[in-house]
């Protein structure tokens, strides 16, 4: 019998029961994180996303039977995810910084997150340093970065695990890597373990064989 774990996995669909149809292309699958949350914590646990988002990670906690704490900068959608999540019990979505998570030492069992890329255009107007998508210097977002794994480890138990999913990124000519770089700086707190690989079903096109159709995400694998 075959034993491991595979590097990669080809995603498909989300569950139309759980999906958030109008944030599609922000808000993940929970599909694909289920059998995270299955494969690397107990029922009753405690999953963490200090990027929380529109709540999905914390809908997938839900339905697998974990208890969620999710921290969300963005005020509006911190508040449509408390909305998405009335229908699931046992989870708590806060607006605040991730560099400053509210959370008992060593009470989180897994965290579960996407991380805010460097470069989008989303939210450019924040000036407190909290809005990760607003910090336009790619060190100054990196240092940010360091600080909030920093806290985010202290929430952790020992041989608690972290999952961190991020794109390298293509801003314009230049190329950003931004999933090793971010690799990098979370084995400054956390010991890595290995890299997995989702793959989505994008279309290819163009002519320059510099430039790919970017159908992969990174998932870091880390301990504490």
């Amino acid at each position: 019998m075959a034993v491991g774990v595979g590097s990669w996995l080809v995603l498909g669909g989300d569950d139309v029961e759980h999906a958030l149809p109008e944030a599609a292309g922000q808000a993940g699958l929970v599909s694909q994180l289920r059998p995270l949350i299955r494969e690397l914590s107990e029922p009753g646990e405690l999953v963490f996303d200090p990027f929380a988002g529109w709540g999905t990670t914390l809908v997938a906690a839900s339905v697998e039977g974990r208890r969620g704490f999710g921290i969300e900068v963005n005020e509006e959608r911190a508040e449509d995810a408390r909305k998405r999540l009335v229908s699931y019990p046992g989870q708590t979505m806060i607006c605040g910084d991730a560099r400053k998570p509210p959370l008992e030492a060593g009470s989180v069992d897994l965290v579960l997150c996407d991380l805010p890329y460097f470069g989008t255009n989303l939210n450019t107007d924040a000036t407190d340093g909290a809005q990760f998508y607003a910090l336009r210097d790619y060190d100054d977002y990196l240092g940010a970065l360091d600080e909030a794994f920093g806290a985010i480890a202290e929430t952790m138990r020992p041989g608690a695990r972290a999952v961190i999913a991020v794109q390298n990124r293509r801003i314009a000519d230049r190329f950003v890597p931004l999933a090793w770089d971010a690799a990098r700086v979370l084995g400054r707190h956390l010991t890595l373990g290995d890299e997995r690989i989702h793959l989505y079903d994008r279309p290819t096109g163009g002519d320059d064989p510099m430039l790919t159709n970017r159908s992969h995400e990174y998932l870091v694998m880390a301990t504490k």
